[in-house]
């Protein structure tokens, strides 16, 4: 049946105490415990661990929740409070789902777990699970516009997004763990007509469709796999809404043994599979949109997402990222800030999307200085490529990545960026060499120390890259910086120059 329609709906802004925090997400097929370094815009998990507990299986036959199923559950539980605590978790939630909300024994289950230390236990309804999911989207994918699909084993949540704001949202119970052991004759036509009856996706079509939740990232997987993409991240992999159905129809007709033999399908899923790409056609045959992301970001982070301050909420997951992790990473007093602005003439004209990576880059800049020097561009490139940083797609990681390795050597060899260059364009790839070029040159002519920068101007004309130098400084420079701005000016196409002020 079709959700309220909520915009906004309030949530609650509750003190999130500094350090460490944790989630234990009780799911229909497994429960999760997470832990964060802190609750913040770039969520960084420290730990996470996964069991198959299986409580949805049976539950529309009998009504309840598999006792097999619930003894499991309990006992890994009280391991994962164990380890959270011992871990200094300042506050633990717990959070349950479609399962235990729907189960006539789901109040039994949750007062069992009331004399847990610590713990915050709490059944989230199917509104507030949709809201969450399409809040975890919006803090991983700032600009999501669309509609975000989060299928766990027993539910699948539906929200409209767009505009950092949550619109209409849906609950259905077509998890593929439920209906499999509901005993029910036809689950495929139950999912079917589950999600023919939403009549708000026709108001959205033409958009992206954000899929969540372990089905549908194991379909990601496997279709990497399939198409032998070089980076094996979920997170924002982007596919062509025609090749998703295609692959999707593909394996919602397999069995289990056909299944099996697929490169990158997992034992664990060749179950559920099918009916997870049932799914997803058919809501990609109603939406009918552009394209279809994947998004590792969902519940546990739309749940902490929804707890932050509005202009902490404001900030952008990447720039939130490196602010923080390029905290551990500096050697120097000078400040990311101060670089950003000293590079800005150069790159005027940028987009929105090129300053955002700019920023980044200069929080990340010095990240590679305790490798050995031999290797600080393939350290660096490799670490950035691979970061488990929100906010930026493929694409864009790509091109931090190259600049990264640019900063520490003018001209790293195309077979070590090949996984960059096969997710880039010229464009990405020509900006990625003149912010490296202009770092590189930063970091020469600052020696890292504040201050030095603001007195000594780089500035782009349509002939050359110039640095406009007080007469006193000018003894200051020396041969390598002469070469570091001629190869910065070259990555723009330019001359360069050396002006006395």
């Amino acid at each position: 049946m079709d959700g309220e329609r909520t915009v906004d709906a309030p949530v609650e802004r509750n003190r999130i105490d500094k350090g460490r925090v944790g989630i234990i997400d009780v799911g229909s097929n497994s429960i999760r415990l997470v832990v964060y370094e802190r609750a913040s815009r770039a969520p960084l998990p420290v730990f996470n661990e996964k069991v198959l507990c299986g409580l949805a299986r049976g539950l529309d036959a009998t009504g309840r929740l598999n006792p097999a199923g619930v003894e499991l559950a309990l006992a890994n539980i009280d391991r994962f409070v164990t380890l959270a605590h011992n871990m200094k978790v300042k506050s633990l939630d717990l959070l349950a789902t479609a399962a235990v909300r729907d189960a006539a024994d789901g109040a039994e289950f949750m007062r069992q777990l009331a004399s847990r230390p610590g713990l915050r236990a709490h059944v989230v309804s199917g509104q507030d699970e949709a809201r969450f999911s399409g809040y975890g989207v919006m803090c991983g994918i700032p600009n999501a516009v669309g509609v975000m699909g989060d299928l766990g084993g027993g539910s699948l949540e539906l929200v409209a997004l767009g505009n950092g704001r949550i619109g209409a949202s849906t609950t259905l119970p077509i998890g593929p763990l439920r209906l499999m052991s509901s005993g029910k004759s036809d689950p495929k036509r139950i999912v079917v007509e589950a999600i023919e009856n939403v009549r708000w996706l026709r108001e959205e079509t033409g958009k992206t469709f954000y899929a969540v939740g372990g089905a549908w990232r194991a379909f990601a997987r496997l279709h990497m796999e399939q198409a032998g993409y070089p980076l094996h991240i979920i997170h924002q992999y982007d596919i062509p809404t025609d090749e998703a159905r295609a692959v999707a129809r593909l394996i919602a007709v397999q069995s289990a043994k056909s299944l099996e033999k697929m490169p990158g399908v997992s034992r664990r899923r060749v179950e559920t599979l099918p009916l997870a790409c049932l799914a997803l056609d058919r809501l990609l045959g109603a939406l009918k949109p552009r394209n279809v992301v994947f998004s590792a970001f969902g519940l546990r982070e739309g749940f902490y997402y929804s707890r932050l301050a509005q202009d902490e909420q404001a900030r952008h997951p990447l720039i939130a990222f490196a602010e923080e992790q390029g905290q551990d990473w500096r050697r120097f007093d000078l400040a990311p800030t101060e670089i950003f602005d000293w590079l800005t003439p150069a790159f005027a004209g940028e987009s929105d999307v090129e300053r955002t990576l700019r920023l980044a880059a200069c929080h990340l800049s010095d990240i590679s200085w305790d490798d050995h020097p031999d290797y600080r561009a393939d350290q660096a490139y490799v670490r950035v490529l691979h970061l488990p940083a929100p906010g930026m797609n493929h694409r864009e990681r790509a091109i931090l990545a190259m600049a990264l390795a640019y900063r520490y050597k003018s001209d790293p060899k195309s077979a070590m960026l090949d996984t960059a260059l096969k997710l880039s364009d010229g464009k990405g790839r020509a900006f990625a060499r003149r912010l490296g070029a202009c770092l590189r040159l930063a970091y020469n002519l600052s020696g890292g120390a504040p201050g030095l920068l603001p007195q000594i101007q780089l500035r782009r004309t349509e002939r050359d890259l110039r640095l406009l130098v007080p007469a006193q400084l000018t003894r200051s420079l020396g041969d390598v910086t002469a070469r570091r701005l001629e190869s910065a000016a070259e990555a723009f196409d330019l001359k360069s120059a050396i002006l006395s002020l």
